[in-house]
């Protein structure tokens, strides 16, 4: 009986110790499937980074197309103040006011530009593989 069960440990941890190589996976993947998943993984992050970029340069210009109008609406109003009969002082007191309103309109929208925060950043695409030699037995031999 003791023999039996001298022999049957062994063997037991024997039996498992082979069943369970099996299940553990070797960790490090194979080099093609390693290029492949590290293309993917760039495919991916470009994708994301060009649907960010387009939400980013969307929002920028909506913010220059709101700044224009303003800018637009400034000149034009100061165009319909600037009548033939005024004095000096009310010429510059208009000139005054539109670079005022003109600063004003670019000093908000620098502040909404900034708030966007900076542009989203191209993700940087996989290192290629080095390319390895052929051996010089396989070389032709120059005539």
């Amino acid at each position: 009986m003791k023999r039996k069960l001298l022999i049957t440990i062994p063997a037991l941890l024997l039996a498992t110790s082979f069943l369970a190589t099996p299940a553990v996976a070797d960790p490090r993947p194979t080099a093609p499937s390693d290029a492949n998943d590290a293309k993917a993984i760039y495919k991916l992050a470009q994708d994301k980074f060009q649907s960010e970029l387009k939400i980013y340069e969307d929002k920028r210009r909506a913010i220059n197309q709101s700044f224009k109008e303003a800018i637009d609406k400034v000149l034009s109003d100061a165009r319909s103040l600037s009548v033939t009969g005024q004095s000096q002082m009310q010429r510059r007191q208009n000139m005054n006011t539109r670079v005022n309103l003109v600063i004003a309109a670019t000093s908000i929208r620098d502040a909404a530009i900034e708030s966007l925060g900076l542009p989203p950043i191209a993700p940087t695409p996989p290192a290629k593989a080095p390319k390895s030699e052929k051996s010089e037995r396989y070389k032709k031999p120059r005539p």
